[in-house]
């Protein structure tokens, strides 16, 4: 446990390991499979770190504490066995399951009423809604969890104590509330401990997402930069992968979009080489590809990300139908065009994405000026703009602004 609160992630790996090879001296018996069921899911909890959650070492650990959990009836153990399923099926791109297990997760860690899992659960009720694109559940599960989630001395590992707020604040931005969520981004950068690399480097790699989403591709670079260079050294492969897609999104956006498109797709890898897949880097492989003039190529990306590929509705999805749009424009397919641009809209609505509601929003405004259709242009495009109440710093309601004054000459 001490290496493990210190985030030596693999030195605190050999010392379970080792545990268990000396357990495994004693005789069979009901408290030796018990103190098994504790190391094993020690385990567990760092392999999604260490070597990933589909790794054969990952599935092969939790299907044998799965037997033990099982013989153990144990109530807080099956909890952390859920955790764990919880979190492989996300990080392999079954929100689905993901979802489904959480909720079992929930129900049990209320029905036990420990702290630290109910803790775990609120944190994994917030990531899955999020990426699902509940937002209100977000919000809701958030406000209850916060008190664990302010609470550092319940987690097992502090890592996933930062996520929820770094969550959050991408919900609020997504909302529509930017002032709300840089005020949680802060709060997630004041919660890293400063003397400990690898929550300094969870804590910018969240922070660089933020920045990306809110188009400041520049203050998303030195972080995810720094990011990846901590994960690395303390191999900490599960974020190393998303931090590399970071980097190469940031560094499209300033104006190198073939390393940019190089270094996603080694992201990509680097998290298919564990068994995690992660959409919105799939979406950063589309939009640089897109920077860099290769709008065959981003079509074909982001296929991977729409239905029939992901029939179910995910957060990107908005932005994803965006871009497709802005893609079939480019090729002079104006009629296909809208038609994504409305699907999107559809999408960030019932979502209440007003974040991506405006931004699509703007993109459509610009195709029906440009066939004529200004009144409707600026019909559509004020109703959303005037919905906002902050965040008019921002990049998307700087440009629907400009917009907005075009269209009303």
């Amino acid at each position: 446990m001490a290496a493990e609160s210190r985030h030596a992630f693999k030195e605190a790996q050999q010392s379970y390991q080792q545990a268990l090879a000396l357990l495994s001296l004693l005789p069979e018996s009901a408290e030796r499979d018990l103190h098994e069921l504790d190391l094993r899911l020690s385990i567990i909890r760092i392999l999604p770190i260490t070597s990933g959650s589909a790794s054969t070492e990952s599935v092969d650990a939790r299907a044998r504490a799965t037997a033990l959990a099982e013989k153990s009836g144990n109530l807080s153990q099956l909890i952390a066995l859920i955790d764990a399923k919880v979190r492989a099926a996300f990080n392999a791109g079954d929100y689905e399951t993901a979802a489904t297990l959480a909720d079992q997760l929930l129900e049990l860690a209320e029905r036990e009423g420990n702290p630290r899992n109910l803790g775990l659960a609120y944190h994994l009720q917030v990531t899955v809604r999020h990426v699902r694109g509940d937002l209100a559940g977000v919000e809701e599960h958030f406000a209850r969890g916060l008190k664990f989630f302010e609470n550092a001395t319940i987690w097992p590992n502090p890592l996933f104590r930062l996520s929820p707020f770094g969550v959050a604040s991408w919900n609020a931005w997504a909302l529509g509330r930017a002032d709300l969520a840089r005020e949680r981004l802060a709060r997630m950068m004041a919660e890293a401990n400063e003397d400990n690399p690898a929550e300094m480097a969870y804590s910018r790699w969240l922070g660089a997402s933020y920045y990306l989403f809110l188009r400041e591709h520049e203050r998303a670079e030195m972080p995810a930069a720094r990011a990846l260079e901590l994960l690395e050294k303390h191999q900490i492969l599960q974020f190393a992968g998303a931090a590399r897609c970071f980097l190469g999104w940031a560094r499209a956006w300033l104006g190198r979009p073939s390393e940019g498109v190089a270094l996603i797709r080694q992201g990509i890898a680097g998290l298919a080489a564990i068994g995690s897949h992660n959409d919105i880097c799939t979406f950063a492989l589309a939009e640089s590809q897109t920077l860099s003039g290769a709008i065959g190529d981003a079509l074909e990306t982001i296929e991977q990300v729409l239905p029939p590929n992901r029939p179910d509705a995910t957060i990107i999805q908005p932005e994803a139908f965006r871009l497709r749009g802005e893609l079939q424009t480019m090729q002079g397919r104006r009629e296909a065009a809208e038609a994504d641009f409305r699907t999107a809209l559809i999408l960030a609505r019932s979502m209440g994405a007003k974040a991506w509601e405006l931004r699509v929003a703007t993109s459509l405004a610009r195709l029906l000026r440009d066939t004529g259709r200004r009144d409707e242009a600026r019909s559509m495009l004020t109703g959303i703009y005037s919905w906002f109440t902050e965040g008019f710093d921002t990049a998307d309601l700087k440009d629907a602004k400009t917009l907005l004054e075009e269209l009303a000459t």
